[in-house]
């Protein structure tokens, strides 16, 4: 057994939008009080290690499936839906299903501790639960349900944080002009982004997220231009009615890679769409960035 790649397994790249959202969530706190680190820390690798794995869960009913055997035939490297390796032989369905579990059992650990600390996060974690055990067999078979629930899943990665790691009980209204729009494109959006590719098999294996149901490359390019665009607009609402510091606004420099994505989503068939994927993922981190950069900086009292 070749420990490298269960670790590859473990740490797949998409770990850096639970990573960032789980950050934002401890950013937010420091901006409202004064934030327990300890706590903010266990809240980051919980985050981190739940993230982990779906993506190992989901990488196993993929392969049993034969989707991902399929995929692997029609291109090299890694999917853009998770990882190729148990199709290429390199790990075996066995230890992967059983590490997906671990890391879950792991992840459950942490949130049953900081239920003691928060029990306000009880709904959060229930959720984050049913969504890890359901996404491969129930969520991704609902039509449209796979992206947004994704971002509400990601959206609660930022709460969740901030409520262990805050010292007050409140949620301020910022919270929801912060951490939607990081849901939405950290989320939901970098999801669809990543389905686009694999539309056709996909649809072979019933599964039915948003860019198999909207069909054609408008309606696919439309979708993500109007998420997107709504996630900036919510942001900029926010910094408009005084709700978020005044150096939020400085994330508008990722909104032209939008742009840029968005005209890839009618080339996905080609080679050049892997720069689209990573257009995407890298203005997203650079956006959770400049966001927490900008909570923690302007550092507000209730």
């Amino acid at each position: 057994m070749a420990v490298k790649y269960y670790l590859e397994e473990m740490f797949e790249p998409t770990l850096l939008y639970g990573l960032s959202l789980a950050v934002i969530g401890v950013a937010a706190a420091a901006h409202y009080g004064r934030p327990d680190l300890l706590y903010g820390v266990l809240a980051i690798i919980g985050s981190v290690l739940a993230q982990s794995s779906v993506n190992v869960i989901s990488d196993y009913f993929d392969y049993t499936s034969g989707l991902d055997r399929e995929l692997a035939l029609k291109k090299k490297g890694n999917l853009s839906g998770g990882s190729s390796l148990l199709a290429k032989g390199l790990i075996k369905p066995k230890q992967t299903i059983a590490l997906g579990l671990i890391l879950f059992t792991i992840a459950g650990a942490i949130g049953i501790y900081l239920l003691y600390v928060r029990i306000q996060i009880l709904p959060i974690l229930v959720l984050a639960a049913f969504t890890i055990l359901l996404y491969s067999k129930v969520v991704k078979k609902i039509p449209y349900l796979s992206e947004p629930l994704c971002t509400v899943n990601y959206t609660l990665i930022a709460l969740g944080s901030f409520i262990v790691t805050s010292s007050t009980f409140s949620l301020p209204q910022g919270l929801i002009f912060s951490l939607i729009p990081a849901g939405i494109l950290l989320g939901g959006d970098a999801l669809y982004v990543n389905e686009v590719p694999d539309r056709e098999i996909d649809k072979k294996y019933n599964i039915k997220h948003s860019v198999v149901m909207l069909k054609s490359s408008n309606k696919i390019g439309l979708y993500y231009l109007i998420m997107q665009t709504a996630a900036y607009i919510l942001l900029d609402v926010g910094v408009l009615m005084k709700l978020l510091p005044l150096l939020t606004i400085a994330c508008l420099v990722t909104f032209p890679a939008t742009l840029y994505v968005f005209r890839g989503l009618y080339d996905a068939d080609s080679k050049k769409y892997g720069a689209y994927l990573f257009v995407h993922t890298i203005s997203s981190i650079t956006f959770a960035v400049i966001l927490s950069i900008s909570l923690i900086w302007g550092v507000n009292t209730l």
